[in-house]
């Protein structure tokens, strides 16, 4: 009864409208007023206890460190490099964007920051360029979901403190599947312009190339810092008195306040597109999604206890198991009731209220950790391109001008694109585990 009128109340107070946080939270208070004796004391400090996790605070580093890069020019750089690699093929123009989300995503974590970063240049580049509109905008609402899925990714930090599964290991089994999508989706690209006759984009000497690179050249570095410093080196390193040690670094979440601190001596005092007293601002900003996420964290967290009080995950998974499903029906299944959970929700609350439900089933059924975490956040992609609560079809609209019905049709055949690596990565493990086992045996 207790689970049924918490879900009851909370697909009451989505369709009237509400914000999730709000539907998370409300529905949670006033189903622990009708039937439980807590304390409110105690409901504070569980909720407290349960997100006072060091993982979590890498969240609100990525958020400052991608909001500093957008603003201090690293985005502009690293489309004239992506613009340069692939301009001049077919489609190039479109392809350079997906190109250049795959660049800005291994140093965001958003996939909303690079829908805004990447397709606020590309989209009207592609105007320009006599690109179909529809074309443009899905094509860009589609690329900014690899900002969740190629690391650093916030999606996969919430997985890994809800399932307590290493982040290091998440982030380095993203990028296999990240770089298969965006390959995918510049093939999609390709072939689509080819098919209705858009311009080629100029071709750039190798002079020219050079010059983007070079120009890009400390905004590129920043994903190697960030990831060579998560994984270490295979060996142990010396300059003459300066010997640096086998092993990690850091950790993911000294990794993003690194990230910060480079996005400063970045944009500040390498490329000077941003002064100190611009910082206030862009703190400012970035204070405003860091703060609604975690409304969301805790009012999913509150969910989540009264699911976890019920012993609603163990009971779900002893269920699957009695009914001997086998691995590849259970992912199936697990992919349809995530993908219609993202048509209502974004991909954080996605992961707090559903997947400590799952998770227990899935172990039980011997699917590895690693490659579930993968499956989970290509879920999200699509979640995040399909409507009525996609959050880039609303930030594609936004930045595009088009109406959020029309960019729904121009995002709707790129998301058969993520259903068909969904497919892949939910059927062949290797993809998501090639790295981790290269790296960790």
């Amino acid at each position: 009864m207790t689970v049924g009128t918490l879900f009851v109340l909370l697909f009451l107070f989505l369709v009237m409208g509400l914000p999730v946080a709000v539907c998370l939270g409300l529905a949670s208070i006033l189903v622990l007023l009708i039937y439980s004796d807590f304390p409110v004391g105690i409901i504070g400090q569980k909720i407290y206890s349960n997100i006072a996790h060091f993982p979590l605070m890498a969240i609100p580093f990525f958020i400052l460190s991608s909001a500093i890069m957008h603003t201090g020019g690293v985005t502009r750089r690293l489309i004239k490099l992506a613009n340069a690699l692939v301009g001049s093929f077919t489609g190039g123009l479109a392809m350079a964007g997906v190109l250049a989300c795959m660049f800005f995503a291994s140093i965001s974590g958003s996939s909303m920051a690079t829908v805004v970063a990447v397709g606020s240049i590309m989209i009207p580049a592609m105007y320009e360029a006599g690109y179909d509109k529809r074309f443009a905008v899905g094509s860009m609402a589609t690329g900014g979901v690899l900002g969740i899925l190629i690391p650093p990714s916030i999606a996969m930090i919430v997985y890994g403190f809800v399932t307590e599964t290493s982040v290091a290991r998440l982030f380095i089994a993203g990028i296999v599947p990240g770089i298969f999508l965006g390959g995918m989706l510049m093939l999609t690209s390709y072939v689509v312009a080819r098919r209705r006759g858009f311009k080629t984009g100029e071709r750039m000497s190798w002079r020219q190339k050079w010059d983007a690179f070079r120009e890009a050249f400390w905004a590129l570095l920043l994903p190697v810092v960030i990831i060579g410093g998560i994984y270490g080196f295979p060996a142990d390193i010396e300059f003459g008195a300066i010997r640096i040690p086998q092993g990690a670094l850091f950790t993911p979440t000294e990794a993003a306040v690194v990230a910060v601190f480079l996005a400063l001596v970045i944009s500040i005092h390498i490329y000077k597109d941003l002064g100190w007293k611009d910082v206030p601002a862009v703190v400012i900003e970035a204070a405003g999604s860091i703060g609604m996420l975690f409304f969301i964290v805790v009012n999913a967290v509150l969910f989540g206890f009264i699911l976890s009080n019920e012993t609603i995950p163990q009971r779900l998974a002893d269920w699957l198991v009695a009914y001997n499903l086998s691995p590849w029906v259970f992912l199936l299944a697990v992919n349809i009731i995530l993908f219609f959970a993202g048509d209502f929700m974004d991909p954080v609350p996605i992961i707090l209220v559903f997947i400590p439900v799952l998770y227990p089933a899935a172990v039980k059924l011997g699917i590895d950790p690693i490659h579930f975490g993968i499956m989970v956040v290509v879920n999200m992609e699509m979640g995040l391109i399909t409507p009525p609560v996609g959050m880039n079809l609303y930030v594609a609209s936004s930045i595009s001008g088009m109406p959020l019905y029309d960019v729904m049709r121009a995002a709707a055949p790129w998301i058969l694109v993520v259903v068909f690596v969904l497919l892949v990565v939910t059927y062949v493990p290797w993809i998501s585990l090639v790295l981790p086992r290269l790296l960790y045996g």
